[in-house]
């Protein structure tokens, strides 16, 4: 149905068509009402005027009544006519046809005469018969005139119902303009949330879905600008390296030539590196608006991304342990989404394999709590390890110690555990190195969340 395309448009066609119908019943009502009522008092008054001509007679001799003319009465006035029982008319008024108007009954009817209409009362009165009378087509013209200014009324009514209703909306809708004009002149970035405009407390709902849209179109544009500065950050150094040792080659030969191209493409693959934490970040941070993954085995994950870092481990020549107290801690369904998991977990293996030395070892231990709900998982490595200070800050964005890392792995990390309902916390390593474990305690947020 095509309608207004504005609320006032529509709700002023609504109950204008409303409006409408209901008048015109109500008209039509009030027609009839009015019609029947209109009848019944003429008919009384022809009732009486008969009446009153037979008082008349009662008092005088019918050879001596003269019947004068009614005058200009309202409907062209009333006809009386006197006759005798046997249909002899012995007087009439002006205006009487020549033709008998009695009824042969005393009462109201209806008489054609000469071509009209007329409505009749009859009344005898011992030998004689009255007869007043009135022509149908006078009421006929009286009831139009009737309808007409019960129509023209209506109508006036139905218009000024009209305006009272446009200008009733325009007032009605007055917080729907206070929510425009506010949303007209707000920024992305504010952070101070709107509210509900005075006197449209229906409006709340929708006010607080405006906010929740508000607030995550603002995250994200905070993390697109945070993801932004990131990359104009951490790609500056890596990409400076690249171009002076490619410059050294360039400028050189031999052995040194080749030093310089090792060296660049370490450089490029830091920046690899880089750009796969900044952007797995800023995949983390806008995981609430993906899509949910179908659970998986926490054994498969940790499987699925010891595969991913064998080249690396090979490399370094690197022995990985990984041991459960429980083998159905490894079949159970990983406490938060795949896509989640996998980066928590592969951050933390990539950053033990960065670190550990040639020839290490690194241990992976799963555990379940008492109640099967709670899990662990324990990555060990035998790398230089952290003091206590700097294990306080490695969790933070940006924080390197003094390292080749990008400051990011482990952040991330603690980013997952806190969406996905966990912890994560660093110890010292009975080797010296790090000990880092994930832990989701029984209510941990559902699977897929990401």
């Amino acid at each position: 149905m095509i309608g207004p395309a504005s609320l006032r448009g529509r709700l002023l066609l609504c109950m204008g068509l409303g409006l409408s119908v209901l008048w015109l019943v109500l008209a039509v009502w009030l027609h009839g009402e009015v019609r029947d009522r209109v009848a019944r008092v003429l008919d009384q008054r022809l009732a009486a005027s008969a009446r009153m001509v037979v008082s008349l007679l009662e008092s005088d001799a019918a050879g001596d009544l003269k019947l004068q003319e009614s005058g200009a009465l309202p409907l062209g006035g009333i006809a009386c006519e006197i006759s005798s029982l046997r249909g002899e008319v012995l007087a009439r008024s002006g205006g009487a046809p020549n033709a008998g108007l009695a009824l042969p009954e005393d009462g109201f009817g209806e008489q054609q005469v000469e071509g009209e209409t007329w409505r009749v009362f009859t009344v005898s009165d011992g030998e004689l018969r009255v007869t007043s009378a009135e022509r149908m087509a006078g009421r006929t013209a009286f009831m139009r005139q009737v309808a007409l200014v019960l129509l023209v009324t209506l109508g006036l009514g139905l218009l000024a119902s009209l305006a009272l209703v446009w200008w009733a909306v325009g007032r009605a809708l007055a917080p729907l303009a206070v929510l425009r004009a506010d949303l007209s002149r707000r920024r992305v970035t504010d952070e101070a949330p709107l509210s509900v405009p005075e006197g449209g407390v229906e409006l709340a709902p929708m006010v607080d879905t405006l906010n929740h849209w508000l607030g995550n179109a603002r995250d994200a544009l905070l993390r697109e600008r945070r993801l932004t500065d990131d990359l104009a950050h951490e790609l500056r150094t890596p990409l400076a390296a690249i171009r002076t040792q490619l410059q050294v080659a360039d400028m050189t030969d031999g052995e040194r030539a080749a030093h310089a191209r090792a060296q660049a493409r370490q450089a490029v693959l830091r920046l690899a590196n880089n750009l796969d934490q900044l952007l797995a970040l800023a995949r983390e941070e806008g995981a609430e608006s993906r899509r949910r993954e179908p659970p998986e085995a926490l054994g498969d994950l940790l499987a699925t991304v010891l595969e991913e870092l064998r080249p690396a481990s090979l490399e370094k020549r690197l022995t990985v342990h990984l041991d459960a107290d429980d083998d159905r801690a490894l079949r159970r369904a990983a406490p938060a989404g795949p896509g989640l998991m996998r980066i928590a977990l592969r951050n933390v293996l990539e950053n033990a394999v960065r670190h550990s030395p040639a020839g290490g070892e690194i241990g992976v231990r799963v555990e379940s709590g008492q109640d099967g709900d709670d899990v662990a998982v324990t990555v060990e490595d035998q790398g230089p390890g952290l003091a206590p200070d700097q294990r306080a800050r490695a969790l933070d964005r940006g924080w390197r110690g003094g390292g080749e890392g990008q400051g990011l792995g482990l952040a991330i990390v603690a980013s997952v555990m806190a969406r996905t309902g966990g912890a994560i916390a660093l110890d010292a390593a009975d080797s010296g190195g790090l000990r880092v474990t994930l832990r989701w305690l029984s209510s941990p947020r559902p699977a897929g969340s990401d």
